[in-house]
């Protein structure tokens, strides 16, 4: 396996000298050319796992839907078997759970009766997709129950990935369920400290090259302040400090970006709202980058009162409207 012919989705290093991808929506692309028919590929993947017995993969063949595949902990081979006679097949690989739960290494990439031909340059626009458990697709597909499953949490359904489909970009996520931005409730990390992490701990490159950044956050802020019985003026004081301060991040390192701020995917406090509105007047007083702001419709018909899918598929015609908004500016 060449992995300089393979071109890779989001964020991934190298690792144990395997390429290595956490966050949700990473992965990979590879073409081959068949020499006869019929032809297959094997994907040799090494799945890690943490609280649950399997991940999930989906792969397109020629930008169509192929599979959902299953995997285990530890190695894991697909053979996929084909008899078409296109001159060349591309192949596409999107890890659809998140960071803290699942990672995949890539081992190797086998072929029979085919060869690997390099894969060609994306010139795509890119979306950098800064978010929390709406972003990583947590209990889309688990109408109204009430735990999170593995199954029922697909990147490759939520409003990001259709979104960056029928606009026809590339994407990249940094995305974690239950982070926050600067009031913790249910883990102890804040997103700045993930900000150029790979999996939320190991370092990474961050992305220089994003055209737009969507910032779906404050989720989580919100309903830690709903807990708070008293400083919650300081405690919006400090919401809105930290999401300057990643803008002013995601800024610095893409000079030219152009950001949404997306709310209310599910239901947020007024409070919270007006903070992000003021967030948006700062930067387009200070910055020259445009900044918009996208209210999303919210729906709680998912797995732990998350929205469902078919409100993934809502919000993302909402956010296609608003990227072809903003790129008018």
């Amino acid at each position: 396996m060449n992995i300089n012919k393979i071109r890779f989705i989001g964020r991934y290093i190298i690792k144990d000298n395997k390429p290595y991808f956490s966050y949700s929506g990473c992965g990979f692309i590879f073409s081959i050319k068949p020499l006869s028919s019929p032809y297959s590929f094997t994907l040799s993947l090494d799945s890690e796992l943490k609280e649950h017995d399997t991940q999930y993969i989906v792969i397109y063949i020629n930008d169509k839907f192929y599979s959902k595949e299953k995997l285990l902990s530890g190695n894991n081979k697909l053979t996929i078997s084909l008899d078409n006679k296109e001159k060349e097949v591309i192949i596409r690989v999107i890890k659809v759970n998140e960071t803290y739960v699942s990672s995949i290494y890539l081992d190797d990439i086998i072929l029979n009766n085919a060869r690997l031909i390099q894969t060609k340059h994306s010139n795509k626009p890119l979306i950098g997709f800064f978010g929390d458990s709406l972003t990583c697709g947590y209990g889309l597909l688990d109408y109204k129950k009430p735990d999170f499953s593995m199954e029922g949490e697909d990147f490759s359904k939520t409003y990001a990935y259709l979104a960056c489909f029928h606009l026809n970009m590339d994407y990249t996520v940094v995305a974690r369920s239950g982070i926050s931005m600067a009031l913790k409730i249910y883990i102890d990390q804040l997103f700045k400290e993930i900000y150029d992490t790979v999996d939320m701990f190991n370092k990474c490159e961050v992305d220089k090259n994003l055209d737009y950044a969507v910032i779906n956050l404050g989720t989580n802020d919100n309903g830690a302040y709903s807990l708070l019985k008293e400083n919650q003026e300081s405690a919006l004081k400090e919401f809105k400090k930290e999401y300057i301060a990643l803008l002013e991040r995601i800024i610095k390192d893409n000079p030219h970006v152009k950001i949404i701020l997306c709310h209310s995917m599910v239901l947020l406090l007024k409070e919270t709202i007006n903070v992000i509105e003021e967030v948006k007047e700062y930067i387009n007083k200070h910055y020259k980058n445009p900044c918009e702001v996208l209210a999303f419709v919210p729906n709680d018909e998912g797995g732990s009162c998350h929205p469902y899918y078919t409100a993934h598929e809502e919000n993302a015609k909402l956010l296609v409207n608003a990227v072809n908004k903003l790129a008018r500016k």
